[in-house]
């Protein structure tokens, strides 16, 4: 004969009538809970990781304040004219418009601005033609003006850019030096995805530099 006890509880729908039967229907709701809580962590997982490789939206303004949403981001993410021409008076001006109190961080930030394989030739040409301990030594200072800037050369994985100008250098040290000359700088640019360390999408694979015509000799 079962007692009032035991009917209640099989009304209540208990599985459990043992003295321990509270401590196994708590630990069968933890486990229950910690597997619901899993799959909710591998889900949340999965969805940040779909996120992550989900290409950004990308709004373009035109020149006259016209927003309109890029479709083709591989095509529209590319680096514009005016985004090239940019890059390589900004690059010129770092690596060769020197500074002899400011030389060691234009060259450092220049060489952000190169492919690894052109950052080893640039820095042993540096370090093997003297310029830098010559720029230190005799505190020189340059400036540089640009006349013309054309891009040569715009296919999808290169940009061939020559850049004319001006350059006119001086001496802390010596205020009376000064010399000056026409210069011609040819830049080879090669197009890499944008990222925190290419965010104009070009780095720098060559560059040349030569002097057209001298405007004004050492003094």
């Amino acid at each position: 004969m079962k007692t009032r006890f035991q009917e209640r509880l099989e009304k209540m729908n208990r599985r459990f009538y043992e003295v321990f039967g509270d401590l196994e229907a708590q630990a069968q709701f933890l486990k229950f809970t910690t597997l619901v809580l899993l799959i909710l962590l591998l889900l949340s997982m999965l969805g940040a990781f779909l996120l992550a490789r989900k290409p950004p939206v990308v709004i373009r303004v035109t020149e006259v304040g016209k927003a309109e949403a890029v479709r083709d981001l591989d095509t529209s993410n590319m680096p514009q004219t005016s985004e090239i021409l940019y890059f390589a008076r900004s690059f010129v001006k770092r690596y060769s418009e020197y500074n002899s109190y400011t030389l060691a961080r234009d060259i450092a930030v220049a060489m952000n601005l190169m492919t690894p394989k052109y950052q080893k030739a640039a820095r042993r040409d540096l370090v093997e033609s003297g310029l830098l301990a010559k720029i230190k030594e005799a505190e020189l200072n340059v400036l540089i003006e640009f006349k013309e800037e054309k891009v040569e050369r715009d296919t999808p994985d290169h940009a061939l850019v020559s850049l004319i100008g001006v350059k006119s250098i001086t001496s802390y040290k010596n205020p009376n030096y000064r010399e000056s000359n026409l210069f011609k700088a040819s830049l080879v640019l090669i197009k890499v995805s944008r990222s925190i360390e290419a965010p104009s999408g070009l780095l720098v694979e060559n560059y040349s530099e030569m002097v057209l015509n001298k405007l004004e000799e050492a003094k």
